[in-house]
């Protein structure tokens, strides 16, 4: 993994991003605890692609593994990075927001995400 942000959490415990070790166009994660020898433990410091971790996380909270308390402590984490989002969308040339678009167009979760929402607005139609 090419290590591009570190997150230190204490006692060697780290957060590390970056690009994945079998494709250096995809972002992976790695929760990474030190050997004694300052190495990588391989035992508890899975890559995991980024995309693993948006579907762990829907999975956990769909299926109840997480509580309340930190359910709305994530919500209140994505709803500041939607309003920084927003506010650095205005600054965005429209050929960076045509390149963006073209990137979520052919990523599989995200038309996995849009498939999902159409299906939620067709039953409330069909509902009201």
């Amino acid at each position: 993994m090419k290590v591009e942000k570190t997150i230190e959490l204490g006692n060697g415990h780290k957060i590390e991003f970056g690009k994945a070790t079998w494709n250096l166009t995809a972002t992976s994660l790695r929760n990474r605890y030190p050997t004694s020898k300052g190495g990588c433990s391989p035992r508890s410091s899975s890559e995991i692609p980024i995309e693993d971790i948006k579907l762990i996380v829907k999975e956990s909270v769909k299926n109840g593994y997480i509580a309340n308390n930190e359910l709305l402590e994530i919500a209140e984490f994505c709803i500041s990075a939607l309003k920084q989002n927003q506010e650095n969308k205005k600054h965005l040339s429209q050929t960076d927001k045509i390149n963006l678009m073209k990137q979520a167009s052919n990523d599989p979760l995200y038309l996995a995400d849009i498939k999902e929402i159409n299906d939620d607005f067709e039953a409330v139609d069909y509902e009201i």
